[in-house]
């Protein structure tokens, strides 16, 4: 399996994941969605390293996910300098 289809499967998954938590509401711990968020930011800023930007562009276009909701998930990740810039 390609790099590429490893990381859409970790995002699909991921996001599926927190879907699920925010459809549940106050049922699920706020630091589930925390660390799940904290997992796609990181996740994102991999797929930046490892991706050509045509791979990067396609795979935002798979998961539907624009610009901005991209860089929002990097913002997610804590401590993370890079994300206020």
């Amino acid at each position: 399996m390609s790099v590429f289809e490893q990381l859409k499967n970790l995002f699909m998954d991921d996001l599926q994941a927190l879907r699920q938590l925010k459809k549940h509401g106050w049922f699920v711990w706020p630091m589930e969605r925390v660390v799940k968020q904290e997992h796609l930011g990181r996740c994102c800023y991999l797929a930046e390293e490892l991706l050509s930007e045509d791979e990067l562009q396609q795979m935002k276009a798979q998961l539907a996910l624009s610009n901005l909701q991209w860089h929002s998930l990097k913002t997610k990740v804590s401590g993370d300098r890079h994300a206020k810039s």
